[in-house]
């Protein structure tokens, strides 16, 4: 850390690479990028029932990471959303300086694109069950983790296809219809968070340098890929090529640095 009169220069290096963020008193805030308190709550949503919604949907690091205690677990689904990373990240994969991308979801009616098959307007991602008496501080530790732009609804779940292959899923949809929470882009068109619509390369571009106090940004997508298949959920062609990208960006960036050490 070096500090040059009112601005204070912070160094971070983590696995060969530097980040550089200038940080002084005009700088940029996470309420800047609408990172709240906590999650925003559709106030239309019936989160009591009955039955009650005790179940959450992770759809992104919640598969990798879910940071809580659940009865169970299983691959399930939910339609009527697109999943991007395009969600600025100021808190976790970036700063308030330089956000990075983490995903949300967004219903198909934001996405601006028409879905060409009901198939392709669907999120695979686990959910998870979790106990009675857990569930208050579960949920307040969610809303916060989430509060980046988000807002928290209830949507219904759906088994996977083929289903009745998922042992711990099988049983759970024989109970009947299952909902969970789920948390998506809070009006992206009027939400200093949502960063879409992006191409493959502008996202790319920036998840393959950010890095934030949660850790880089690349990794949270590399887990993400590598969560999907762990847990037997179907490939998200979005996220193979957006990895593939980060990937081939950061190979020629290193390359090319290479290539400047050898001309010294």
């Amino acid at each position: 850390q070096a500090i040059r009169g009112a601005q204070v220069i912070h160094i971070v290096c983590h696995q060969s690479r530097t980040f550089l963020s200038l940080e002084s008193e005009a700088m940029a805030s996470e309420a800047d990028l609408d990172c709240w308190e906590k999650a925003r709550v559709d106030p239309s949503a019936d989160f009591e029932g009955p039955p009650a919604v005790r179940t959450v949907f992770g759809y992104g690091s919640l598969i990798f990471r879910p940071g809580f205690d659940y009865q169970r677990a299983y691959p399930a689904c939910v339609r009527g959303f697109y999943r991007r990373f395009w969600q600025r990240s100021a808190d976790h994969r970036g700063t308030p300086e330089a956000p990075g991308r983490v995903l949300t979801l967004l219903r198909a009616e934001d996405f601006g694109e028409a879905a060409d098959s009901e198939a392709e307007v669907a999120v695979y991602g686990m959910a998870y069950e979790v106990d009675e008496a857990q569930w208050p501080a579960v949920l307040e530790d969610l809303d916060i983790r989430e509060r980046h732009g988000y807002i928290r609804t209830v949507a219904e779940l759906q088994p996977l296809p083929p289903a009745g292959e998922g042992g711990a899923a099988e049983g759970a949809f024989e109970e009947g219809p299952q909902r969970a929470i789920v948390y998506y882009a809070n009006e992206p068109g009027q939400n200093a968070a949502y960063a879409g619509p992006e191409t493959i390369k502008e996202t790319a571009r920036i998840i393959a340098v950010s890095c934030g106090p949660s850790g880089r940004n690349d990794e949270y997508l590399f887990k993400l890929e590598r969560a999907l298949g762990e847990r037997g959920l179907p490939a998200d062609p979005y996220i193979v090529e957006l990895a593939s990208e980060v990937r081939r960006m950061q190979a020629a960036a290193a390359a090319a640095t290479g290539a400047e050490a050898a001309q010294r």
